[in-house]
Order: structure tokens, then C-alpha cells, then sequence
């Protein structure tokens, strides 16, 4: 088998090459991850309000409890924020 054909049978080594470009997704991926678990932290800091103050910022009990039935991964800072902007026409 000469060069040229030993190139061509040669199979790569690996299909999914770690390059800068799926670092850096990785990397967003953790920040976004990470980025939602503190926010879940805040909203656990959101229930200790009274509802007096839950209401000057637009949300209930009910939407707290929204919040943190979202997925693990998601970031419930963004549903409440969206609840808390319809509640403004209620």
C-alpha cells in the first residue's frame, strides 16, 4: 500500500474534534447553567417576601411557585419576570 492509499483507508481518529468553537460552547452552556442556579437561589429569597411585598413587584405565591416547577436548566428569573409584567394588567 503506497501513501497516497494508506491516506485515503485511514479513518480519523475522532468525529467530534475538540476545537475553540465547541469550547466556547461548552463554556456558554456552564454559564448559562450556572447563571440559572443562582437565579433559583434568588427566587428560594423571593418567598421570604409577604405577600405585601410580593405584590409591589408584581407576583404572587402562585407565580413562585411557577417559577421553580420550571426545569432544572431553566432560568425561572425570566418566567417570573414575564408574569410579573402581565399581572401589571390584571
Amino acid at each position: 500500500m503506497n501513501a497516497r492509499n494508506f491516506a485515503a483507508a485511514r479513518a480519523p481518529a475522532s468525529s467530534a474534534a475538540v476545537g475553540p468553537g465547541s469550547l466556547a460552547a461548552v463554556s456558554g452552556k456552564m454559564k448559562a447553567l450556572l447563571r440559572a442556579l443562582f437565579n433559583r437561589r434568588v427566587v428560594g429569597n423571593l418567598e421570604q417576601l409577604s405577600d405585601h411585598e410580593l405584590s409591589d413587584i408584581g407576583l404572587t405565591r402562585e407565580d413562585l411557585r411557577f417559577g421553580r416547577s420550571v426545569p432544572f436548566n431553566s432560568d425561572p428569573t425570566a418566567e417570573l419576570a414575564r408574569r410579573a409584567r402581565r399581572n401589571v394588567y390584571r
